[in-house]
């Protein structure tokens, strides 16, 4: 419908009157209407009678064409809207004006930006006028507040964001994260938030332009300090306000770092042109250790620091590499906290585990390790699995961390002495922290935890984090490779499967459930082998292709976890009495070491071709698990 076509007859804003509408004259007089027969009787006090008036009243109305029918019911004249058609279509435009300005196009832009600019200047100018009476210049906030928010319509066309750009739009949005008042700087993080988020560049599926053009639009307002400015504005919001400006900081806060989560999934390089320029890292590190709620629960806007430094850290090698030990430390308070009691709430325990997180992402690196020694770390991890608390098991994630060498070294050869001098960076200080934990008395959590002890509550959380079991088995399979054969701390971890004078029972329990984890995952990996030949045969995919999916697919299984306990199995072996008991056991689930071997050898010729970046046969394969020990 085209709007000039209803406003080709002239239409009045008064409904039912046009231009040439009869002249009212002086009213009648008390005597004329009762010579008219208008019903005045008695000087109007007797009932009026129906008048020719009355009548025309209950006829319908040619021209809004009601039809009433004589009776009130819905459609009747007491329900009808008395327009006439013309009428209803210039209504029914007004309602869709805003639909019609939502529907961007280049121009459209060009005058949100002008908007923009103009309520920009006149807030300017009001606030400079009367700098001490807020009333004098809170039409024009207002009015600002609206043209920022008519900016996310961007949100749903962002092809069009390089005209913000062209238009010199960006030190103008950049400016006003400054703003004197902290709603306006909200209004700016929002729309940015917004257009950040996946929905705004991912539709149905990832979108390559609109993704090119959301980097486009925040790396152009990077050139203009973007991210300088949101970082002096994080540090003038005040959380712990108790007013509504206090909620609005907090706001302001959430926003801000939801913007650093956008980044990370839209380019992790901006994402760290962020932290960078924001002087993020050093913020984050002061927020996880402070709460604004009573006691000392987090509160929820602590919970997502901790979230976003852990997602950091976890996406962004340079980010690991720009810490400081100071970071360590902080984190290992914030962990000692939960060392007697399990997190009362959702948030709470979302940023424990978030604290975790962080520090494995740490210690997985070689001077991650260091600095986790440095400040007694592992004393730390003894202490937790000590407590009947939901780090005892937690705790089991950052020792697993904490024991594997950097990705990118090799690992060299357990021998009969010590490690020497020349090993790899990484694998010395995984090596001490083996030897401390050792030392320290972990061994005995550790088995406990294997083991499941404990009554009521502690198997409740055994349940509710069924990865226990396979970070433990790590945890074994790592201290028997990290410590040298022969040297005392590799014997006190073979001690836990031997007999002992001590304890001549409980290596016969510890054997037992290697072998039944050994087992378990053996038959999780073999049905998910069995499902995988099922997929093949009606899959057309090429070699490679399914060779990768296979592999993958059996990882997922448990394949890793199983070699684990291959691992732990080829080592006890070595001793007579735990390998007459391992082979009985196994034969009786339809195994048997030879398994064990083959199992093991798929995972050396893994390791091998990862390290070398290729398959490599020259070594040959082992004849037997005494032969693969010196490989591990």
């Amino acid at each position: 419908m085209d709007i000039r076509d209803i406003f080709k007859e002239t239409v009045s804003t008064t409904l039912g009157v046009n231009k040439n509408k009869r002249k009212v004259g002086s009213a009648p007089s008390m005597r004329e209407l009762k010579e008219g027969g208008y019903g005045i009787v008695d000087g109007g006090n007797a009932p009026a009678k129906r008048t020719r008036a009355d009548e025309l009243d209950a006829e319908p109305d040619a021209e809004h064409g009601s039809d009433n029918n004589g009776d009130d019911e819905e459609g009747g004249r007491f329900f009808a809207d008395g327009l006439t058609t013309k009428e209803k279509d210039v209504i029914d435009w007004v309602d869709h004006a805003d639909a019609l300005e939502d529907a961007l196009d280049r121009t459209g832009v060009q005058r949100l930006v002008v908007r923009l600019e103009r309520a920009v200047s006149k807030n300017t100018a009001d606030r400079v006028s009367h700098p001490n009476e807020p009333e004098k210049f809170v039409e024009s906030e207002a009015e600002l507040d609206e043209a920022i928010q008519r900016l996310l319509l961007l949100a749903n066309d962002v092809q069009y964001l390089a005209v913000l750009e062209e238009l010199d739009a960006l030190p103008t949005l950049v400016g006003l994260v400054a703003h004197d008042n902290a709603d306006i700087a909200l209004d700016v993080i929002q729309l940015a938030v917004e257009l950040t988020a996946e929905d705004a560049w991912s539709h149905e599926g990832e979108s390559l332009e609109e993704r090119k053009a959301v980097v486009g639009f925040i790396s152009a307002m990077a050139r203009s300090e973007f991210f300088e400015v949101l970082g002096q504005n994080l540090r003038r919001l005040n959380e712990g306000g108790e007013s509504s400006e206090g909620e609005a900081d907090r706001q302001g806060v959430f926003q801000t770092l939801a913007l650093v989560e956008n980044l990370v999934s839209l380019d992790v390089s901006l994402a760290e042109q962020a932290v960078a320029g924001m002087g993020l890292l050093a913020w984050l590190q002061a927020r996880i250790v402070q709460s604004y709620t009573q006691g000392s629960a987090p509160d929820s806007n602590q919970q997502y620091a901790a979230e976003i430094m852990s997602i950091l850290l976890q996406t962004s090698t340079r980010l690991r590499e720009q810490t400081d030990s100071a970071l360590m430390d902080a984190l290992l308070r914030c962990l000692a906290k939960y060392r007697k009691h399990t997190p009362d709430d959702e948030i709470a325990m979302e940023y424990l585990e978030n604290i975790v997180d962080s520090i494995c992402m740490l210690v997985a690196t070689a001077r991650g390790k260091q600095t986790f020694l440095n400040f007694e770390g592992v004393e730390l991890l003894v202490l937790l699995q000590k407590q009947p608390q939901v780090a005892r098991l937690l705790s089991l994630k950052i020792l697993d961390y904490a024991l594997t060498p950097p990705p990118a070294e090799k690992l060299p050869p357990a021998e009969s002495s010590p490690p020497a001098a020349s090993s790899s960076s990484g694998d010395n200080e995984a090596r001490a922290i083996a030897k401390r934990y050792i030392d320290g008395l972990g061994l005995k959590y550790l088995f406990a935890i294997l083991m499941h002890h404990g009554k009521g509550g502690l198997q409740r959380l055994h349940k509710a984090h069924p990865d226990t079991d396979e970070r433990a088995v790590n945890c074994i399979a790592s201290l028997l490779r990290l410590t040298g054969h022969g040297t005392p701390p590799h014997w006190r971890v073979l001690a836990k499967f031997v007999p002992s004078p001590s304890d001549p029972s409980s290596w016969k329990s510890h054997v037992d459930r290697i072998v039944e984890l050994n087992v378990a995952y053996y038959e999780r990996v073999k049905d998910a082998e069995d499902r995988l030949d099922l997929a093949d045969d009606h899959d057309e995919v090429s070699t490679d292709e399914r060779i990768e999916e296979r592999y993958l697919g059996r990882m997922d299984a448990g394949l890793f976890t199983l070699q684990m306990t291959d691992i732990i199995i080829a080592f006890v072996s070595e001793e007579p009495q735990a390998k007459e008991r391992i082979e009985q056991r196994l034969r009786r689930k339809g195994r048997s070491l030879t398994y064990v071997q083959a199992e093991l050898t798929e995972y050396i010729e893994t390791r091998r071709a990862d390290a070398l970046g290729t398959a490599d046969t020259s070594h040959g394969r082992p004849h037997n698990l005494s032969s693969m020990l010196l490989q591990l």
